[in-house]
């Protein structure tokens, strides 16, 4: 029998490791922390302890083999905190010694330059720069929406507390969690004695038609078009592949879903950590993968990801699996799909290392080898139409039992501590970021400008890398396989819903009450008219969104605002000649609702009762005194919502201002879920608050306090709705 002993140091270094840093294999030294460092608790001078991930290869030799410790200590800390001095963290941090296999200690000098998958930046000199809060899509997106609303401050009220339940301020604490990985660069001359070779090769060499057979281009299971290259080959049982994966960090994705395309929009608008995200599906001669294996840090942008697929091939009495891996390195616009897209890094060669690193620390892999495929393209296009670059050679793993294996997360030291402050901090820390990003850049020409800016960037990098390419597949033309479709069961329950709606609106009392006005018309006392004003309203429209929070499985959260018209019709009582007068009834609404269901979040049917307080908005639409005939000589200006909106304190409503209220809503409704991603509603709603004083408030001290009718008014709203669902 002949034996292949390549030395593991040679196949390692001929793989290219890199974690997305260009630098050079002689310099650079790969790690694991062991322990938590983050900007809100750790102090200068505190240790910091690492491990090797990744043999240290210079020259073709082994100097420094996996599983050396590092240590090294805090040099600088700029935290947050409640956000008055700074925006975003900094932290610093340098090694300094490196343990030999004798177990003595050498001195170095190693500077951070990366971070695997990591949103916080590293800068020249090594600092690592937090991300700002206040930066982020979905915080730069509300904003932008925000200060269309802010001319109206019932659609300020909502839009602000709809984008606070739906999206969460991201954290701008720096916390690096034991098994962070990252890339050091030696900054002095250190020699290192080449260590004796280590074999781990192959017991019986692979032949070349033995891997001929194993297919090697992944497709779309929508158009069948080519995608992604495999790049290894793994023999093992599969349970023992499956603990090597998670020994090492690698985490199972999600399975796609609406509650899952939800936690997706949200770590991609916050830019925050979601480790077990979903992954789209790529056929392998038609099959599905029976593994797929992702490993993030924290942010959804950047990740390592993998599918496993099965074969019917056997290699020495063991399963033989393929698998195509590639790392995800950032997000893009893809002009032909007409979509935002991830973008992997084009030498895939390197995320192949990368796996290859990760299992062999686990100790798991009993053999490895990398043997060529000069069949397989040097350059291809995955279906996005990003470039992939590779050596056309597969790493071959074997694997035994894994029932001991090294995990990813061990910890050498306990954590400095918390690395976010106590929820009171946060909120204000919160409320600061966001009046000082508001008061330097939160004019809407500053976030217009900024986001057509990054737009602009985004589509003119995408011009030629995402091009999807079309024709002929390993399977024939091109074609298009039906679409899958999920049956109600397999529907996932809705998290979130965001709906509009549109309706009738009836005033159930529809008079607002009299109102007894006295008119001076000159100076002598004699010329005064008393008047009776009766105020009706007459039905009208209602349009309106909502967005429904399905946090619990019988009860709900419901946020919405509503804009409702009607006429109001005044007509005086002693006054000769003036006719009825008619002018538009306008309330704005914002709602936050209770929803109690009659049947659980699983059900497509759900009746519902609702109740919750209102905070409204009253405004006239025009000036019907202007038509008069002369009688009265109050003009009714309309100077528009957005001085009811900042001058309602001071401006009467029949001079452009507004009248707030306060009142409760009932009601309830019926939600049906039409599909996955569309539920039906219609709904019934009753507000009930105070008649507003809409002449008192502008004609005093003319009104008559005596002749004042209080009571209330009732909103009765039906309207019908659709809603996009997560």
């Amino acid at each position: 029998m002949h034996k292949s002993a390549p030395l593991v140091s040679t196949f390692l270094a001929s793989l290219g490791l890199c974690l997305g840093a260009d630098l050079t294999g002689d310099s650079r030294l790969e790690l694991r922390l062991q322990q938590e460092i983050n900007s809100y608790s750790s102090a200068v001078g505190d240790q910091v302890q690492a491990v090797l991930i990744a043999p240290y290869i210079v020259s073709g030799l082994l100097r420094i083999a996996p599983g050396a410790r590092v240590l090294g200590e805090i040099v600088e800390v700029r935290r947050v905190g409640v956000g008055f001095a700074r925006e975003t963290a900094t932290l610093s941090f340098r090694f300094s010694k490196v343990e030999l296999p004798d177990g003595n200690w050498v001195e170095t000098r190693a500077q951070v330059v990366a971070i695997d998958n990591a949103r916080e930046k590293v800068d020249k000199d090594g600092r690592v720069r937090g991300i700002r809060s206040t930066n982020t899509p979905g915080f730069r997106a509300s904003g932008l929406l925000t200060s269309l609303a802010a001319v109206d401050p019932i659609a300020l009220a909502f839009s602000t507390a709809a984008f606070a339940s739906v999206l969460r301020f991201s954290e701008p604490e720096i916390r690096l969690k034991a098994g962070t990985e990252l890339v050091v660069r030696l900054l002095d001359g250190t020699g290192w004695e080449p260590l004796p070779p280590q074999l781990l090769g192959l017991a019986e060499p692979m032949p070349p038609e033995f891997l001929a057979r194993l297919p090697y281009r992944t497709q779309t299971p929508g158009r069948r078009q080519e995608s992604d290259l495999t790049n290894l080959v793994l023999a093992g049982d599969p349970t023992a592949i499956e603990r090597a994966f998670i020994a090492a960090g690698w985490q199972i994705p999600e399975a796609l879903s609406s509650a899952t395309a939800y936690r997706t929009f949200r770590a991609l608008a916050g830019n925050h950590e979601y480790q077990d995200a979903p992954m789209s599906t790529l056929l392998l001669e038609g099959q599905a993968p029976v593994q797929s294996w992702s490993k993030a840090l924290n942010t959804f942008s950047k990740r390592h990801h993998l599918r496993l697929y099965a074969t019917k091939e056997v290699w020495e009495g063991k399963q033989i699996f393929t698998a195509a891996a590639t790392q995800d390195v950032g997000i893009n616009f893809s002009r032909g799909r007409g979509l935002f897209t991830h973008v992997i890094d084009e030498n895939i060669d390197r995320e192949r290392s990368k796996v290859v690193n990760d299992l062999l620390f686990t100790g798991c892999v009993e053999a490895a080898e990398q043997i060529p495929r000069p069949w397989v393209p040097i350059e291809a296009s995955n279906a996005t139409g990003q470039l992939l670059l590779t050596d056309r050679a597969v790493a071959v793993l074997v694997f035994g039992d894994c029932l001991h294996a090294r995990r990813f997360d061990e910890i050498a030291a306990p954590s400095p501590g918390p690395y976010r402050g106590n929820q009171a901090a946060r909120i204000l820390r919160q409320t600061v970021l966001t009046v000082r990003n508001d008061l330097f850049r939160g004019s809407l020409i500053y976030q217009g400008a900024s986001i057509l800016t990054q737009a602009t960037k985004n589509y003119s990098r995408s011009r030629n890398s995402f091009q999807p390419q079309s024709g002929p597949t390993m399977a024939g033309p091109v074609v298009r396989s039906p679409k899958l479709h999920r049956s109600p069961a397999e529907w996932a329950p809705a998290s979130v819903e965001l709906s509009v709606n549109g309706g009738l609106m009836v005033f159930s009392r529809s008079s607002v009450g009299a109102e007894g006005i006295i008119l001076r018309l000159g100076h002598n006392p004699s010329q005064m008219h008393e008047l009776v004003a009766a105020n009706r309203i007459t039905p009208g429209f209602a349009l309106g969104t909502t967005v429904t929070l399905n946090t619990f499985r019988w009860v709900s959260h419901e946020l919405g605002f509503g804009y409702q018209r009607g006429n109001l019709k005044l007509e005086l009582d002693g006054a000769s000649g003036v006719v009825e007068q008619k002018t538009g009834y306008l309330t704005r609404q914002f709602t936050s609702n209770t929803l109690i269901h009659f049947r659980p979040r699983e059900s497509r049917l759900r009746p519902f009762f609702a109740m919750g307080p209102v905070l409204q908005l009253v405004h006239l639409t025009d000036a019907p005194f202007t038509k008069a005939r002369g009688l009265l000589r109050y003009g009714l200006t309309n100077v528009g919502i957005i001085r009811s909106a900042y001058n309602f304190e001071n401006a009467p409503p029949l001079q452009g201002g507004g009248i707030f209220q306060l009142g409760v809503q009932l009601g309830g409704g019926v939600r049906y879920r039409l599909s996955e991603h569309w539920t039906m509603r219609a709904d019934y709603r009753n507000t009930c608050t105070p008649p507003p004083d809409l002449l008192r408030k502008s004609l005093e001290p003319q009104v008559l306090p005596n002749q004042m009718h209080r009571g209330r008014i009732s909103q009765q709203r039906v309207s019908l709705g659709i809603a996009f669902t997560f």
